[in-house]
């Protein structure tokens, strides 16, 4: 039991990083495409940063509560 809790702090962990690059990787593509931030689209290059990591948040929730309903709300993308 204890093993399963270090394994999900482990991937929560890992997700908050991977959460927290792709964060810092769409700001930095706002500043070189120069695109405001209420924006959510203009060049294509922007259009896929910004979609990889709205898709990234939708399904981020996952193994945190891994049933059928929220597989399902989380999956947007």
């Amino acid at each position: 039991m204890a093993g399963n809790s270090i394994l999900l702090a482990a991937v929560s962990l890992l997700s908050a990083c991977q959460q927290s690059y792709f964060a810092f990787q769409v700001g930095r593509a706002r500043l070189k495409y120069k695109i405001m931030p209420p924006a959510v689209s203009g060049s294509p290059e922007f259009d896929r940063i910004f979609r990889a990591h709205f898709c990234y948040l939708s399904g981020s929730g996952v193994h945190l509560c891994p049933s059928p309903v929220f597989l399902g709300i989380f999956r947007s993308c």
